[in-house]
C-alpha cells in the first residue's frame, strides 16, 4: 500500500477543552491548530475487496444513510422519504419497512440508546423509537406526531450529511457538506460537534483543500465534500466518508491528525452515502446508485482487539 508524507493544518477542539466554540459566543473561540510532518498508516480494512456485497431493492436505490442497531440487525434511511428499514446484517436483506415521517432530505441515521436519530440536511434533528413508526403506506399515527424535532443551531450555514453519537464525549458528530460562512475558504469542511444534555453545538474540527492536496490530490480530486461519519468502536479513531471524490478519511483523537486517506473503488460504489461500524470493527459503507442499484458493501477488520 502507497504511503504519503503528511504536511497538514487541521483544526480539531474536543468538547472538554474550555475554549470551545459554542453558539453564544462565536467569535472567542481559540482553536488548536496542528501542523506536523508523518507517514500515513495502513489502513485496517481491505476497501478493494469487501467479504460481502449487499444488493438494495428498488426502495433503497437512493439510500443515504446507515446505523449499526443490535447484532444482525442494521438500520438505513432512504433521500426523500420519510422511512426507516431494518436490515439483515447477515444476508442484506430488508426485514421490515416502517414510516416515521413525511418527504424531506434526509441524509444520515444514528442509533443510540434505543432511539433513532435521523439529520435533515437544514440542521433538525428527528428522534424517534420504533414503536413511534407506522406501517408503510397508511397515515401517520399520533405517537408519530409526537416525534422529537431538535433544532442543533449551528454556528454557520450548512448543507449537513453525516451523523453519528461519540460514546467518548457523548456528543453527536456532525459533518457538513458545504458551509457558507463569511471569511472561510469555500473549500474548507466543517465538523460540528453537539451536546444533547446541553443542547449546544461547537465547531469543531475543519477540513481544507491543502491537506489533501499535501498528500498527492490534485485539483478536483483534493476536493472533499463530507457524506457520512462514524467513531471506530475499538480504536476510537474518527472515519469520514465522501461521496463526492470517493474518498475515505481516518482521523487520530490526540489532535485530529491524519491517519489514512484512500480512494474507494467508484465503479462499486458509484456514490457512497453511509458508514457504521458493529462492535467487532465490521465495517459497512452504502451507496446509492446511479446506473445500479443501491449497495451495502461489509469489510472485515484486520487490526488487533483491545
Amino acid at each position: 500500500m502507497k504511503k504519503y508524507l503528511l504536511i497538514t493544518s487541521l483544526s480539531w477542539c474536543f468538547l472538554s477543552c474550555q475554549t470551545a466554540e459554542t453558539k453564544q459566543e462565536p467569535q472567542k473561540t481559540k482553536v488548536k491548530v496542528v501542523s506536523e510532518s508523518r507517514t500515513l498508516e495502513p489502513l485496517s480494512y481491505d476497501l478493494q475487496n469487501p467479504i460481502q456485497t449487499f444488493k438494495m431493492p428498488a426502495s433503497l436505490k437512493e439510500i443515504s444513510g446507515i446505523t449499526y442497531v443490535k447484532a444482525g440487525q442494521l438500520a438505513a434511511i432512504n433521500d426523500e422519504e420519510g422511512d426507516l428499514f431494518l436490515i439483515d446484517a447477515q444476508t442484506g436483506k430488508v426485514t421490515d419497512q416502517r414510516m416515521w415521517g413525511t418527504k424531506g432530505d434526509y441524509e444520515d441515521i444514528t442509533y443510540h440508546e434505543g432511539k433513532f436519530y435521523v439529520l435533515r440536511s437544514d440542521g433538525r434533528l428527528f428522534v424517534f423509537t420504533l414503536g413511534q413508526t407506522s406501517q408503510p403506506g397508511g397515515f401517520l399515527t399520533n405517537k408519530s406526531t409526537h416525534i422529537q424535532m431538535l433544532d442543533l443551531s449551528l454556528p454557520d450555514k450548512n448543507e449537513l450529511e453525516g451523523l453519528c453519537f461519540d460514546p467518548k464525549t457523548k456528543n453527536f458528530f456532525i459533518a457538513a457538506k458545504e458551509t457558507k460562512r463569511k471569511g472561510v475558504d469555500k473549500d474548507s469542511r466543517y465538523v460540528y460537534f453537539y451536546d444533547p444534555v446541553q443542547k449546544e453545538s461547537r465547531r469543531g474540527l475543519v477540513l481544507r483543500k491543502r491537506s489533501f492536496e499535501s498528500v498527492g490530490f490534485t485539483g478536483e480530486d483534493a476536493k472533499f465534500r463530507p457524506s457520512a461519519i462514524a467513531v471506530h468502536p475499538i480504536t476510537q479513531e474518527v472515519y469520514i466518508l465522501a461521496a463526492s471524490g470517493q474518498k475515505l478519511l481516518v482521523l487520530d483523537r490526540k489532535g485530529g491528525n491524519f491517519i489514512h486517506v484512500e480512494k474507494l473503488n467508484p465503479k462499486a460504489l458509484e456514490q457512497p452515502e453511509g458508514l457504521c461500524f458493529s462492535p467487532d470493527g465490521t465495517l459497512y459503507i452504502s451507496s446509492e446508485g446511479k446506473k445500479g442499484s443501491g449497495v451495502i458493501q461489509v469489510f472485515k477488520w484486520k487490526g488487533e482487539q483491545k
